[in-house]
Parts: C-alpha cells; structure tokens; sequence
C-alpha cells in the first residue's frame, strides 16, 4: 500500500491541482481507513460466497453472457454500444411529488419514464416496471441557479436521504447549484420484487446484465439531463460516488457539452472487483471464477471509462480519489488521470468507506467550480 501512496503521489504532483504531499498524519488516517476498507471487503466477500456465485448449472449461461458484447464490430467501434442514446427525447414527468422548503428554495420528488431498449435482449434478465420509473430528488432553487448537478450513487445505495448526505447534496446547493439526485437502476425504489438488497441485480457475474445496467444507467441519466435543459434550460454536470464516479467518469467520453464532471473514489475496471472478492472467498480454494479478470475487462470494455478519450474539454473534471482506498485502489483513478491527459486530481485522507476530512473533499469541488465558471466566484 506504501508504494501505491508513493506512487500516486509522485504522479499528483505534476498536476496543477493535486496535493502530492503526505504528512505523517495523513498517511495514518489513509492507513486506519484502508484496514476499515480491508474489513469491509471481508464482510462483502462473506456475501459473495452466499449471493453473487452463480451455481453450477448457472455458468455456462453466465460466459455466454459476455459474446454479444464480444463482437467484432464492438471491438473495431465500441461507441456502437451506445448508439441510439445521443438523441434522447425529452421524457415525460410522471409524477412531481412532495415539496420540502428548505433554505432558497425546495426539494421535489419527481418520477420520469425511462423507456429503455435494450443494447440485446437477454432472456434470464428481468426487466420490471418499477424499473422503468426513474426517481429523481431535485433540489432547485426559488432564483435561477447557473447549472445543475446531476448527482449518482454508488453501488447498494438508492436512498436518496443517505445519497444525499454521502454526496453533499446540500453542500452543492448552498454552492449554487441546483442538483438532481438520480436513483441508479435496480437500486433504491427501483429494485425489482425478488432482488434480496439495494442493486443486487445490476453487478453480478452475468456480463449481459450488469452491461445492460450500465447502458441503461446511461440512458437515464440522458434522460433527466434531457428533462433538466427543456424545464430551465442551462447546462448540466455531473457528480458521482463509487459506481457514480464510474458513470460520470463514462459520461465525459460521451458528452461534450457537460459543465463539469467530478468522478469522487471511481473505479475504471468494474472487472477488479468481483475478481478480488472471489480471490478471498471460499470458492477460490476449489475452482476457478467463472470469468478471468481478463475476460471480464474485455466484456466490460464497452462501457469502460478507459475506452474513451475525453469529450468534454479536459479543465472542466476534476478526479477525487482516496488514499488508502483498498476498494478502488489508487491506480484506477490514476488511470483516469493519464487517460483524460492530467486534468486537476485532489487526494482526500482515507478510503473507500472512511472518506475523512470531508469538508475539505467538497472545497476541493468547489474551488475547481469556482476556478472553471461553473459557479459565481
């Protein structure tokens, strides 16, 4: 873990915007947070073994999950992926709910049609009507604001009380910005009858269906920017935690009009997961994973933050990563950094569950705001 410190602090310090240098107090608190991430990643790998495993007269369902997102001509264009996306009709508002005042303004819920169409159809992947609602807790204020955050969720979430508070929603508001809180497909509201937690159905080792999750994820997303610029047109950026920093990091390879994109302890690799945890479940000692690591980043290339160069002019993303993150380990979003071409990188004490110092997590978001246009200075 030492090494990893030293490398991305090494790499940080050619940036602009990063921190490179680590205190005998910082390494500690990054430290005691990796050892609460290595707890965390035990605790995950128990519900690995009881969950996420696919039987054995499941796996051959599960590797042939991955060929349709295998094809040569994904390969030679994997943008085909997300074709038909660009042009994302302003959707209908089904339902605007409760008003909260608060402060300058107020918090609506509101519900919008996603209208997916799958990228390809899968028949052991469900698709229920519950997840064709895409809920959405706008926190807009009485004057106009200069942009809107579209804020995303990391995976198990969808609360949008906890989303809220873990992605400084109120924080981002009292900045200026009016934000959007999205609940992910399959997670919160959107979890279908049979699914035992938050997101079970979108991360699992069936390729077709976490592709498809992430596709639609991206979808939505479009959608309620779509909604957002037709209700009080102004430009847009988006905010992401975890499996949120991973859509928004995908977002700015496929958008080139977004205001800002903060992607906070994203990953770039969704393959390095269920690879690390199958590695210290009890299936490990007995047979192999369904898929490789490797296979998992090439059916995952799609979709892969890293497939795409950056759209979006490069000064407007701002990367925030953990130090001792044993989640999403430093050279993933150190990855990000060198692939969008050194844009502004803040490094924040702690790791993936133990994000400390949070206060100083936002004004590094706000500052580069500021310092970009996106809010008043």
């Amino acid at each position: 873990m030492s090494a990893l410190l030293d490398s991305a602090a090494a790499s940080a310090s050619a940036s602009d915007d990063a921190s490179p240098s680590f205190s005998w107090r910082e390494r500690s608190r990054s430290r005691f947070g990796g050892l609460l991430d290595r707890l965390a990643v035990r605790a995950m790998s128990f519900a690995f073994d009881q969950t996420l495993m696919p039987s054995a007269g499941e796996l051959a369902a599960v590797r042939g999950s991955a060929e349709p997102y295998l094809s040569a001509a994904l390969a030679d264009d994997p943008r085909r992926f997300f074709a038909g996306l660009k042009a994302v009709e302003v959707p209908e508002c089904i339902r605007t709910g409760t008003h909260r005042r608060i402060p300058g303004g107020a918090i609506v819920a509101r519900e919008l049609t996603s209208a997916y169409t799958p990228f390809h159809a899968v028949s052991d992947v469900e698709y229920d009507e519950a997840n064709d609602r895409i809920p959405v807790e706008h926190w807009v204020h009485d004057r106009p604001a200069p942009a809107t955050a579209i804020a995303l969720h990391g995976f198990t979430m969808g609360n949008p009380s906890v989303d809220a508070a873990v992605l400084m929603v109120a924080d981002w508001f009292r900045l200026g910005l009016d934000v959007a809180l999205v609940t992910l497909p399959f997670h919160g509201t959107r979890r279908p009858p049979g699914a035992r937690y938050s997101g079970e159905l979108f991360a699992s080792w069936h390729v077709g269906r976490l592709n498809e999750a992430v596709r639609q994820s991206i979808h939505d997303v479009q959608r309620v920017a779509a909604w957002l610029q037709h209700d009080r047109p102004h430009e847009v950026g988006v905010i992401g935690m975890s499996l949120g920093g991973y859509l928004a990091a995908l977002l700015a390879g496929l958008r080139s009009d977004l205001r800002f994109v903060i992607p906070i302890a994203a990953p770039v690799r969704l393959g390095s997961f269920p690879s690390a945890l199958f590695a210290s479940s009890r299936y490990a000692r007995s047979g192999t994973a369904p898929l490789s690591p490797e296979e998992l980043d090439a059916a995952y290339r799609v979709h892969s933050p890293l497939t795409y160069p950056i759209a979006m002019p490069r000064e407007r993303a701002l990367i925030i990563a953990g130090r001792g993150d044993h989640v999403v380990d430093p050279e993933q979003p150190l990855a990000l950094w060198r692939h969008w071409q050194r844009p502004p990188i803040h490094w924040y004490d702690g790791s993936h569950v133990t994000p400390f110092r949070r206060p100083s997590i936002f004004a590094a978001g706000a500052r580069h705001l500021k310092r970009t246009g996106a809010v008043p200075s």
